[in-house]
């Protein structure tokens, strides 16, 4: 496999309230992570200490992943930052003020899927907006298939440049059910990963590709997804960790109330195993003399 220095984590491993009582909870959660190999999180923070004289509590989070050596992607939610008409960020604001420079915090969280509702020169204002008040604050968005949405004939304002995001996630959910029979889609997984590694790699070239990895089941979905197997989660990390274009990979998701099983479940004990022994492997391969 590629490089030992691998961004690996999961998606909202803890619920989005604490105060200074939870950092034990906190504490044990992300001590659990580490030993399964999560060098990075990507967190839900609420934004309800705006303007309480409690913003100070967002650094607890913070503190406790430092103290594990963990980095974190902090998602503000809700982020209220788009009024229908224009973004405010009144909330995101004061958010990044208290934040922005604590060594656990790697980039911040910005647009889930922003491509079904912005074009690129919103895209491009968002993050210029951002870049004002955090200039040193790299900017995640959860962009989906974006060389997908560049060839789809309905958006067709929809185009990739640079100053949109500084870590861009990608994803396709190959784990899936077809004529009832469950089917596992690797194929269009790597033909995701080279359009869109081609796309991001001509248009900005210093943004970094990250992967969402599918572990959740959704029966209403169409088709319907379904959670992989332990062996299924080994087989698309070897696919993404032996590419050379992924910055990072995250297990979608953790926790998450709209699915209907997701990593965190009890019912999920073997592919939190996987998530363990994946990263084994890739440190065991990535440190072996090549042949």
């Amino acid at each position: 496999m590629a490089r030992q220095s691998v961004r690996y984590g999961v998606v909202y491993p803890y619920p989005s309230t604490w105060t200074e009582k939870d950092r034990p909870a906190i504490r044990e959660r992300l001590t659990y992570l580490k030993g399964l190999g999560v060098n990075v999180v990507v967190q839900v923070f609420s934004s309800n200490p705006v303007d309480t004289g409690q913003e100070q509590d967002w650094l607890i989070f913070l503190d406790e992943a430092q103290a594990e050596d963990i980095q974190v992607i902090a998602r503000l939610w809700p982020p209220n930052d788009w009024d229908g008409s224009r973004f405010d960020f009144t909330y995101v604001e004061p958010f990044l003020a208290v934040v922005q420079g604590h060594p656990a915090l790697l980039a911040y969280f910005g647009l889930h899927e922003p491509l079904e509702t912005f074009n690129g020169d919103q895209l491009r204002a968002y993050y210029q907006a951002v870049k004002r008040f955090a200039p040193d604050v790299p900017i995640f968005h959860a962009m989906s298939d974006i060389a997908g949405f560049e060839a789809d004939p309905r958006f067709g304002d929809r185009r990739f440049t640079d100053g949109i995001c500084d870590l861009c996630a990608i994803w396709y959910y190959p784990f899936r059910v077809q004529g009832g029979e469950p089917v596992a889609e690797y194929q269009r997984v790597r033909d995701v990963i080279v359009a869109n590694d081609a796309l991001v790699r001509e248009r900005d070239p210093d943004a970094q590709i990250w992967f969402l990895g599918q572990t959740y089941a959704m029966a209403g979905h169409p088709p319907p997804l379904r959670m992989p197997s332990a062996e299924e989660m080994r087989t698309l990390a070897q696919l993404l960790l032996e590419d050379p274009h992924i910055d990072g990979l995250l297990w979608y998701p953790w926790n998450h109330n709209s699915y209907d099983q997701v990593l965190g479940d009890p019912s999920s004990y073997l592919q939190r195993e996987a998530v363990q022994a994946i990263y084994e492997q890739y440190l065991e391969d990535a440190s072996a003399p090549p042949e």
